[in-house]
C-alpha cells in the first residue's frame, strides 16, 4: 500500500505540473524577482553603513564622490603636502575631542600631524591655533575605493580643542614610510554634516596656499558646549533637586520622631 500511495502521488504531482507550466514559471519568475530586491536590499543597506558621518560628528565634509583627489602625506613616495578645508563653528562653542581626513592610501601609516587654523584669506595661511603629532592614528576602512586606490579615515583623538563661534580650516595629514601614496579625497557634500557641505570651494594646498576650487573629505568629532545660562539653569535644578530632597528626608524624619512619641 505505501508503494501504490507514492506512485500514486507521483502521477498525481506529474500531472499538476503538466497541466500547469504557465503557474510553475510564474513561481519561478515571482521567486527570481524576491531574490533580486533583497540582494538589491542588502547593497543599498551595506552602502548606508559605509556612507555615513562617524559618530559624534560635528562637522563632515561628505563622502568620496569618486571624482578627484590631492596629495596629502609626508614621508611618502610624492613631495610632501597638506590639505586643509574650512568649517564653521556655530554659537556658543565646539570641544573637539577627535579630528580625521579620509584619504586613498598604499602608503604604510606610521603617524598623523594635524592642525586647525583661523583667518585663511588670498595668498594669507592665516593663524595657527592649535596643532599636534601622534603615532597612533587610528586608521579605518571607509568602504569606497578609486583610481586604483582603497580609501582610509585617518583619525587622530584624545584631542581637548575648544573653539568659539567662527570659520576654521581643519588639515589632517598621514605619515608614511617612505614609500606609497596617500591622497585625500574630494568631495560633493554626500552625507555631510554641518556647514559647509563640501560646496565652499575654499581648500588650500601647503604647495600652492589659499584657495581651491575643490573640496574634500574630513571632519572634526566632539560635542557642543553648553552655554552659560544652560549651566545656571542646569545648577538650578540641582539646588531645587537637593532641596526638595533634604526636606522631604527632614520631614519624614519628624513625622517618624512624633508618631514614637506619640506610641511611648
Amino acid at each position: 500500500m505505501i508503494e501504490s500511495d507514492e506512485e500514486t502521488h507521483d502521477v498525481k504531482l506529474e500531472a499538476i505540473v503538466q497541466l500547469h507550466p504557465m503557474r510553475n514559471k510564474h513561481n519561478f519568475a515571482a521567486r527570481g524577482a524576491v531574490l533580486a530586491l533583497a540582494l538589491t536590499a542588502a547593497v543599498a543597506l551595506n552602502t548606508t553603513a559605509i556612507a555615513q558621518a562617524p559618530p559624534g560628528s560635528l562637522w563632515y565634509n561628505g563622502d568620496f564622490n569618486g571624482v578627484g583627489y590631492h596629495a596629502n602625506g609626508h614621508n611618502t613616495s610624492d613631495p610632501p603636502d597638506v590639505v586643509h578645508d574650512d568649517f564653521n563653528v556655530p554659537f556658543p562653542a565646539w570641544n573637539i575631542t577627535a579630528i580625521f581626513s579620509d584619504d586613498l592610501l598604499s602608503a604604510v601609516v606610521t603617524g598623523a600631524i594635524w592642525q586647525i587654523r583661523v583667518g585663511c584669506s588670498i595668498g594669507n595661511p592665516g593663524t595657527l591655533i592649535a596643532s599636534g603629532f601622534t603615532a597612533t592614528p587610528t586608521v579605518t576602512p571607509t568602504g569606497r575605493s578609486g583610481f586604483g586606490y582603497s580609501e582610509y579615515m585617518v583619525e587622530v583623538t584624545g584631542l581637548n580643542v575648544t573653539l568659539t563661534p567662527g570659520t576654521y580650516w581643519l588639515s589632517v595629514t598621514p605619515l608614511g614610510d617612505g614609500t606609497g601614496h596617500s591622497f585625500n579625497t574630494t568631495t560633493g557634500g554626500a552625507n555631510c554634516v554641518g556647514t559647509p557641505c563640501g560646496n565652499d570651494g575654499m581648500s588650500w594646498f601647503d604647495s600652492v596656499g589659499p584657495f581651491n576650487p575643490n573640496d574634500f573629505s574630513m571632519g572634526v568629532i566632539g560635542s557642543v558646549v553648553p552655554e552659560p545660562e544652560t549651566w545656571a539653569l542646569l545648577g538650578a535644578g540641582l539646588g531645587a533637586l537637593l532641596f526638595i530632597a533634604r526636606w522631604r528626608r527632614s520631614h519624614f524624619n519628624r513625622k517618624k520622631h512624633a508618631h514614637y512619641s506619640h506610641e511611648r
